[in-house]
């Protein structure tokens, strides 16, 4: 009955785009299906449009936002917004027209993440070779989350000591005398499923070793206990180092007693994951990038619902103690949380990185300067396929996947063209007013 009032109403327009035939009326159909008064809305996008100025004036001095979040949620709210720029299309049979607003291209932004964790699941798909891969999970004592809030610069610690804790699991005579390299792609997450700070390392890590002659090994077996003891030992020791050369003398002091006290509590190390198992072939390696690269600390089918009048929100989070059971009895649960929007806001912007740190970094036989000797041959993927994976990102095909119609079909029938004379490039010059367009 809705769809029958809904094509009642539209009932000129439908008309007239069937006329040109079934095609062009089917996809008037879905562009009007997906008209802003008709499509749910942004949900994160609209708590920050509507709370955000305040939730600042709420802060004191000492609380000031870092200048990266003030950057990202301003680029966020302001997405697709004319006042920022947009392309102007029109059609060369008729009068009709269209335009789209420039994208942000900020992580931080629901809509513009989705793209760029594909941009970038298709970028590190590129680098790698076609061998084995398993995923492994690097965590840190949550005695020293607090650390890392106060000091950023132990995200690179993090990703070091996991780097050169593989080296130093790969560490026999031969290994060293042939430098025997893994392969290896780390992507950093920094929030936990309850959306706490609870930095951790998501690692790709190839099953073969390749040597200074480019002679590939298979290399499937890894001493799980020795992994947990190094990666202690080298995280605990990188930390203590980083904080006598940048912290307080107080968190210094602080940093050499839990890092004792966990090296007497941890005996067999701290927690990595890896099991055997975890092999994965072509396309469980393309949907485990996808998955981890650039993921948001919270997708917006978690959100329950949105109090407006009493400025509160519900969501939830699945414990992470619970992958571990089978019975739903033995789980603990799904966890619902009411609270706060602007406690909420706060949980989101800690995991919002600094300008220019990179989430997903490149080791052993995958860094940039030995990746380039590699041939086609022994890649997981063809350029030729690499290139299907980019144009399936072209906008008008990521809309006519996720919405069913293509914006430049006008409803005569004729495709749209740009007019660069009538299209609004505030930032002229900066390559990023284009880049929507590819």
């Amino acid at each position: 009955m809705e769809d029958i009032f809904f094509k009642y109403h539209h009932r000129a327009r439908l008309s007239e785009a069937a006329k040109a035939g079934d095609h062009v009326y089917l996809n008037e159909y879905y562009r009007l299906k997906n008209l802003p008064v008709y499509r749910n809305p942004n949900i994160i996008k609209e708590i920050f449009r509507t709370y955000w100025d305040d939730f600042l004036l709420s802060l004191d001095d000492k609380m000031k936002p870092r200048e990266s979040i003030l950057t990202n949620v301003d680029r966020m709210i302001k997405c697709r917004d004319f006042s920022e720029g947009y392309i102007f299309f029109e059609c060369p049979n008729c009068d009709e027209f269209y335009m789209i607003g420039l994208s942000c291209h900020s992580r931080f932004c629901p809509s513009c993440n989705k793209k760029y964790r594909e941009q970038r699941a298709i970028s590190v798909s590129r680098k790698l070779l076609d061998v084995n891969h398993r995923h492994f999970v690097f965590t840190i004592p949550e005695e020293f989350r607090y650390l890392f809030r106060l000091y950023r610069g132990l995200y690179d610690v993090l990703f070091i000591s996991v780097n050169e804790s593989f080296l130093k699991l790969l560490s026999s005579k031969i290994s060293k005398r042939l430098d025997r390299r893994l392969g290896i792609v780390a992507f950093l997450h920094t929030f936990g499923r309850a959306l706490n700070l609870n930095p951790h390392i998501h690692c790709l890590v190839s099953e073969a070793t390749i040597d200074k002659h480019n002679i590939i090994k298979k290399h499937s077996y890894f001493h799980f206990k020795k992994l947990r003891i190094i990666y202690m030992y080298t995280l605990l020791n990188n930390i203590y180092k980083y904080i006598t050369n940048n912290g307080s003398f107080i968190d210094k002091n602080i940093t050499y007693k839990l890092k004792e006290e966990i090296i007497n509590n941890y005996k067999d190390g701290l927690y990595v994951y890896g099991p055997e198992n975890n092999k994965m072939n072509a396309k469980e390696v393309t949907r485990y990038i996808s998955r981890y690269s650039s993921r948001p600390a919270i997708s917006e089918e978690r959100i329950i619902n949105v109090d407006y009048n009493n400025d509160l929100i519900t969501w939830y989070y699945d414990p992470h103690e619970d992958d571990d059971f089978e019975l739903e009895d033995d789980k603990i649960g799904r966890q619902e949380i009411t609270e706060p929007i602007f406690e909420f806001i706060k949980k989101l912007i800690i995991h919002i990185p600094d300008k220019g740190f990179n989430l997903i970094r490149y080791y052993g036989f995958y860094a940039n300067r030995t990746n380039k000797s590699f041939g086609e041959e022994k890649r997981l993927y063809r350029k030729s396929y690499i290139s299907l994976m980019k144009s399936k990102l072209y906008w008008i095909r990521l809309l006519f996947n996720t919405y069913n119609y293509n914006p430049l079909l006008c409803v005569c029938g004729t495709t749209m063209v740009i007019n660069y004379n009538l299209s609004y490039l505030k930032r002229r010059g900066d390559p990023t007013c284009i880049r929507d367009l590819s």
